[in-house]
């Protein structure tokens, strides 16, 4: 029996090295698409946090700098927060816990910051975290 094994193998030998290296290849390959597309994703939401980061921002300085009769409507603020947020999810988790401040902040100064310049640094200053965190993650993407 151990003999006509032997045999089996050393008839089919080619055989058998070329299915494993088959194998491994369509692993590492379907590893590798799974990767790529991660990245893909993150990569795509990280732009999009930056971009309506950058809005918010925006929206930030106007509310708190501009005249009375150009002050924009809070509402596009948490419009974009929660874009933000939502988009995060698609991200790690540092950058879901970041951007889950960044809506922790506005929550909590959103009606003061056309007023108070206190609430403008404090939403900027948790903005600004965001977009380093974001950074950080798309520079970390191989």
């Amino acid at each position: 029996m151990m003999r006509k094994l032997a045999t089996l193998i050393e008839d089919n030998g080619l055989a058998l090295v070329s299915l494993l290296v088959a194998l491994t290849a369509l692993g590492y390959n379907t590893w590798r698409n799974e990767a790529t597309e991660s990245n893909r994703n993150i990569r795509a939401a990280g732009f999009e946090v930056l971009r309506e980061a950058a809005h918010l921002q925006l929206l930030v300085d106007r509310a708190y700098y501009a005249p009375e009769e150009e002050k924009p409507d809070p509402i596009e603020g948490w419009a974009r927060v929660n874009l933000i947020l939502a988009l995060s999810d698609v991200m790690p988790e540092e950058t879901q816990a970041v951007a889950q401040n960044l809506k922790t902040v506005w929550g909590a100064q959103w009606q003061t910051v056309y007023r108070m310049e206190d609430a403008n640094v404090k939403i900027t200053d948790a903005n600004v975290q965001l977009q380093k965190e974001v950074q950080d993650i798309l520079k970390a993407l191989d």
